[in-house]
């Protein structure tokens, strides 16, 4: 493996970790509604999208400003891959080391989110015209996940592992399609 390539990754991966665990921490230290904020989740998508396409330029610029898909994404995936883990550490520690107790306040909020949703949902349909039957479906499934929210440890090793594999594949799609859009082949080599 290039070194340009695994040392962007890593540094690049080092910046998308503290980058992804500030949410977590300023959720923690400021205002628990952060994390169970729709801005929240937008802001980690462009994160980690932003970081992967700087993470690929800057391995292109150091190889000459070339670079083919194979090194774009090994490239975005080692970063992904350490940013992810940093962030999920975090998590670990924060909700089950530093204060077990704001599992409890955050399954609380995420039940009132939850519930919030699904009123607001309900009344879209009610507006719709949809049958009382749809209505109580999605009602029922809502209070399912409610349910879920309640009895379910979100946030012991089990979960977090998953989240891990779960956060990593999903963002590697994209790193996909990131390292076929940046990459350009040095002409000297066709």
């Amino acid at each position: 493996m290039n070194a340009i390539i695994k040392q962007n990754g890593v540094n690049f991966g080092l910046i998308l970790g503290f980058l992804l665990a500030l949410v977590t921490l300023i959720g923690y230290a400021v205002n628990s509604d952060i994390l169970v904020s729709t801005w929240s989740l937008v802001y980690v998508f462009l994160t980690v999208i932003i970081v992967g396409i700087i993470a690929i330029a800057y391995s292109k610029k150091g190889l000459g400003g070339f670079i083919n898909f194979k090194q774009g994404f090994t490239t975005y995936f080692i970063m992904l891959v350490i940013g992810v883990f940093i962030s999920i550490l975090v998590n670990f520690l924060v909700f089950n080391v530093v204060d077990t107790g704001f599992q409890e306040v955050m399954k609380e909020k995420t039940v009132e989110k939850i519930e919030s949703q699904r009123d607001w949902i309900a009344g879209k349909m009610i507006d719709g015209g949809s049958s009382e039957n749809e209505i109580e479906e999605l009602e029922k499934k809502m209070d399912e996940a409610i349910e879920k929210v309640k009895t379910e440890d979100q946030y012991g090793i089990g979960k977090q592992v998953q989240g891990f594999f779960t956060f990593t594949a999903f963002f590697s799609i994209f790193g996909l399609l990131l390292a076929l859009i940046l990459k350009r082949k040095d002409p000297a080599l066709e």
